[in-house]
């Protein structure tokens, strides 16, 4: 089996798990937005649709272990960052770090004392990503978190479409380089995009914005942006 025919398959089975959990009412009420909204089609024009950048600050990655700190977000719209889009948030951890830690991932402890609910950030943001395609650098980070914020068990029962600018920018270099850092400060250093503050959700979901937007260029020149090849790539 190719790996568009992979791609197909696997928006299909989001799509047909999306409907049988809807139903099925199998499903937590705080989602229903995500699960009454349909998968978007495998030949949409990525410029016809939003698509959020989104970045997690986390205690590690330790999926089982870890939590969120913070999360930051930002629209591309019509080929376009909507700055005025932007969100970042304090996730209240307090009970699940150290408490006398003075900065955590340049977070302070007084910030998380302010954060809101872990599960209604995350159920807010997935009814807001519902009918989007999601973007991130390194999507199991961001992907893993969603699914363990929800206490969902199958990634199956996420309808959400990931694209990943790790693993678009790998094939497209890896062909010709040995390159083995795909950081991504180091990608948008080797690309000469600006430098930028790092392990700040909201500064990052902009950076990977930003670079998104020149991969697009790269993998399609002149020719109109379809999601096929962009998930295909992102797998």
């Amino acid at each position: 089996m190719g790996l568009f025919s992979i791609f197909l398959n696997e928006i299909e089975k989001l799509e047909k798990r999306r409907l049988y959990n809807l139903s099925n009412h199998n499903y937590d009420e705080r989602l229903k937005t995500l699960y009454e909204t349909p998968m978007l089609s495998y030949n949409t024009n990525i410029k016809e649709c939003d698509v959020v950048s989104l970045d997690f600050e986390t205690t590690g990655l330790d999926f089982n272990k870890d939590c969120i700190l913070s999360l930051g977000f930002v629209t591309i719209e019509k080929g376009h960052i909507d700055f005025s889009s932007a969100k970042h948030q304090y996730i209240n951890a307090m009970d699940k770090i150290k408490g006398n830690s003075a900065v955590i991932n340049q977070i302070t402890p007084e910030a998380l004392m302010n954060g809101i609910d872990e599960y209604e950030a995350i159920s807010s943001l997935v009814n807001f990503l519902a009918g989007k395609i999601v973007l991130c650098h390194a999507k199991v980070i961001e992907k893993s978190f969603i699914l363990k914020a929800l206490n969902i068990k199958h990634e199956k029962d996420l309808p959400l479409i990931f694209l990943d600018t790790l693993k678009i920018e790998r094939s497209l270099v890896s062909r010709y380089t040995d390159i083995k850092d795909f950081t991504l400060s180091n990608i948008r250093q080797r690309r000469n995009l600006p430098s930028y503050v790092a392990h700040n959700a909201l500064a990052d979901s902009v950076a990977t914005a930003e670079l998104f937007l020149a991969q697009i260029k790269d993998v399609f020149s002149t020719n109109t942006p379809t999601l096929k090849e962009l998930y295909k790539r992102s797998i």
